[in-house]
């Protein structure tokens, strides 16, 4: 049943079976159930949102919470719904299989843990990154867990998903903050490095390094004095200060950063050359966003590779585009952006293509986005509208 290799129809999936019990099947389960008092009972009193399954992943009863999140008039609008159908999940209706079985569920920590939990007849946990469609999307961490249990001779999963968004947040606006202080730092320590190898710099040269070193370590001043808003950003507390910017003075100011970053030794950043173009936006704000995508490049790359800083209008939009020639996994693209989701052990890609998110499009009105191919490498964008 499980098909890699062309798109899923409903008796096709990318990860966890598409087979649905019949109307039939599921009347006879819900009947079951309601001869049980308790089981309602316990469902009502578990936090969060509570959902009691069948082996093909449908809801059988659940408790007022996912009622609520759901919007649906009543509880017999959810019944036979997988869980990210009822919850409204943006990914529950990639492919005709539901809830499950598109590209994104084999990422999803709610589906792995009710799959592994079918799989082993144990408890399973995990986390899970929920984005739920509506006026506005809303985006939630989860953390999902699944409990095995016996009713009346036929198996069921106990689903339970708890809203964990606030410990992350925090959680993660704390790793943005040292991440990003970890990179103007590492810029300081680069260039007083180059300063101390070579003591014979010519003067020109010893000034124009002891100027970067002043705007870094005043990049470093500011970073601190911004963690105050900062850690407001998600709470939507957050006030861009905006004015009219040139974008080629920010890109130099990267390239400059960056060239003698000392956690990228050998890789070379290029600066495209071209017309500057103007944005009305928050200056600061800005390079975080493209020192990141700037960073991040250049950590994909290997030393020697070369790394593109380049900026393009089109249609009034204002285009940065920063190109390594690496190509991202493909189970690495489909997590990229996502709060939780780091490409290494502590901080990395994964904190700073949050950051992108977050503060680029939520804060900044802008658009980011990457592709990622064997034949073009892949390229980080991030638009505003132009300034003229």
């Amino acid at each position: 049943m499980h098909d890699t290799h062309s798109a899923p129809n409903i008796e096709q999936t990318w990860f966890a079976p598409a087979e649905r019990a019949d109307a039939d099947k599921l009347n006879e389960q819900r009947a079951s159930i309601l001869l049980d008092d308790l089981v309602d009972a316990l469902m009502q009193a578990m936090p969060g949102y509570a959902m009691l399954i069948n082996q093909q992943r449908q809801i059988i009863a659940l408790n007022s919470n996912v009622l609520t999140v759901s919007g649906a008039p009543g509880i017999g609008d959810l019944i036979g719904k997988r869980p990210g159908e009822a919850l409204n999940c943006v990914h529950a209706g990639d492919v005709p299989g539901g809830c499950g079985t598109g590209r994104h569920c084999s990422v999803c920590g709610a589906v792995l843990a009710i799959v592994d939990s079918q799989d082993t007849a144990q408890k399973a946990v995990s986390e899970c990154h929920v984005t739920l469609s509506g006026a506005e999307e809303t985006v939630l961490d989860m953390r999902a867990t699944a409990t095995p249990i016996v009713i009346r001779g036929e198996n069921y999963t106990v689903f339970v998903l708890k809203d964990i968004s606030s410990e992350k947040r925090r959680d993660v606006l704390e790793k943005v903050f040292f991440h990003d202080v970890i990179n103007t730092a590492g810029g300081i320590h680069g260039l007083t490095s180059m300063l101390l190898e070579h003591d014979g710099t010519a003067s020109h040269l010893d000034t124009e390094y002891k100027k970067w070193l002043m705007v870094l370590s005043g990049n470093l001043v500011n970073e601190i004095r911004n963690q105050r808003s900062l850690l407001a950003a998600e709470k939507g507390e957050f006030v861009p200060e905006c004015s009219r910017v040139s974008i080629r003075s920010i890109l130099a100011d990267i390239h400059h950063i960056y060239t003698h970053h000392d956690k990228t030794p050998g890789r070379i950043l290029a600066l495209a050359d071209g017309p500057d173009y103007f944005i009305n936006s928050d200056a600061s704000v800005v390079s975080r966003v493209i020192g990141n995508m700037t960073l991040n490049a250049l950590e994909a790359s290997q030393a020697g590779d070369t790394v593109t800083l380049s900026v393009r209008s089109v249609d009034s939009m204002v285009t940065v585009d920063v190109h390594n020639k690496g190509t991202i996994p493909q189970e690495i693209q489909l997590k990229l952006f996502k709060r939780s989701f780091s490409t290494k052990s502590s901080t990395g890609r994964g904190i700073g293509t949050y950051s992108m998110k977050l503060f680029g499009e939520r804060y900044l009105k802008g658009t980011v986005s990457f592709s990622s191919t064997q034949e073009c490498g892949t390229v980080f964008s991030f638009s505003l509208p132009e300034d003229r």
